[in-house]
């Protein structure tokens, strides 16, 4: 079950937002909460693997073991589309106006 984000997460909101997805609290049955990571992501998934996200798929989120960690992933993907290295469902790769070798 899919629950909203807690106080005190608006940072990792944030950083969410600037991808187009949200968070919240995944409580699978009998277990504890963890963060949630709701929305198109497919894109980003290897890097959310790296960080230890784990995809839920009867709910469609990526869950995490805790805030930090979630946090981490989400600023590292937002940082790597903002210096053009990794492009996601809505942003496309940076072309460079140098040319390639052989091509003057």
């Amino acid at each position: 079950m899919l629950l909203s984000r807690p106080s005190g997460t608006d940072r990792v909101q944030f950083l969410a937002a600037q991808l187009g997805c949200s968070v919240g609290e995944f409580s699978a049955a009998f277990g504890r909460m963890k963060p949630a990571l709701l929305g198109s992501v497919s894109g980003h998934a290897s890097v959310l693997a790296e960080f230890g996200g784990r995809f839920e798929q009867r709910e469609r989120v990526y869950v995490f073991a805790n805030w930090p960690t979630l946090e981490a992933a989400l600023q590292h993907i937002v940082d790597e589309r903002n210096t053009g290295r990794l492009s996601g469902p809505d942003t496309e790769p940076r072309s460079s106006s140098v040319p390639a070798k052989g091509q003057r």
